[in-house]
């Protein structure tokens, strides 16, 4: 294939792919921009191993995940959530963000983060768990008119009504999760809106187009009161609607990348959450991220 040793310096060198472009040509498929404004987005770490070879797809980035990326050799790691959330003023040992900023520089690994740009993606975030769930005919609960083809949750229907308990097996199926929940308006459930996270700001959007089913995550109990009887709400856990998410970052930047660079999907169990009920709950949830793609 080359036809001597300097030929195929050049062409590695001609093939190495910066921080910087890895992240643009992320952008140009789900854009920065489309996220929330507050949110952080992209580049969180940029380190001198600037040239991306390995990359570690991760829900968001615990110690674990470093360790998981060290014996990788991943000189990038792909976060889902932001690790950065406010400026920081001191990198000391003292707290979860400090300590792992300190360990992803002192092993020279990068680190991006794909958040609410993925979720305002036409298969992000609530798009993978509303296919799960086996909802057709999906569309964004609230399109962004400012960026076409991108918006926020998704809202869906069953082909076929279904009951309250057929709805809730349905999304424990899906996360193996104890569920919070109220009752709607009827028994008789086909239209169905998700927001993936934390998302109960949606809620009135989502009842306003006549959903039967709201299900999002970190709902407070005084909105339980507010749609009692109205809506049914569902809450499985933060966490288990969003564990999909790096399988989906995964195949988005197969999409992309090719075999530009190998891309790796974290095995590590990062929910911090801890629950007390008869069976296995955290075993259970575990398999979710070790079976690939979320146990399909």
């Amino acid at each position: 294939m080359f036809s001597n040793f300097v030929d195929h310096i050049n062409w590695i060198c001609k093939n190495l792919m910066e921080i910087e472009e890895f992240v643009e040509r992320i952008n140009q498929f789900i854009p920065f921009q489309v996220g929330f404004e507050e949110d952080k987005l992209g580049i969180q770490i940029h380190t001198n191993r600037a040239n991306i070879e390995k990359v570690l797809i991760a829900y968001e980035v615990t110690l674990d995940v470093v360790t998981e990326a060290i014996q990788l050799d991943a000189n990038l790691i792909v976060s889902f959530h932001p690790l950065i959330y406010n400026p920081l003023e001191t990198i000391i040992a003292d707290n979860r963000v400090g300590i792992i900023v300190s360990e992803l520089i002192r092993n020279s690994i990068s680190l991006v983060v794909c958040h609410t740009n993925f979720d305002a993606f036409k298969g992000g975030t609530s798009w993978l768990f509303a296919e799960r769930l086996g909802l057709a005919n999906l569309d964004f609960l609230v399109p962004n008119d400012k960026y076409p083809g991108f918006g926020f949750g998704v809202i869906g229907n069953f082909e076929s009504p279904i009951n309250e308990l057929e709805m809730l097996e349905k999304v424990q199926e899906l996360t193996y999760s104890p569920l919070r929940w109220c009752k709607g308006r009827t028994d008789e459930l086909r239209k169905v809106a998700i927001v993936g996270g934390s998302g109960m700001s949606f809620a009135k959007n989502a009842f306003d187009s006549k959903s039967d089913v709201f299900i999002t995550a970190d709902i407070k109990y005084h909105s339980f009161h507010e749609y009692n009887g109205r809506m049914m709400l569902i809450d499985p856990g933060h966490w288990e609607m969003e564990y999909l998410v790096p399988w989906g970052l995964r195949n988005l930047f197969l999409e992309i990348f090719k075999q530009e660079v190998k891309i790796f999907v974290s095995n590590v169990y990062t929910n911090p959450i801890k629950y007390f009920l008869k069976g296995n709950v955290i075993e259970t949830q575990r398999m979710l991220v070790l079976n690939k793609e979320g146990g399909r």
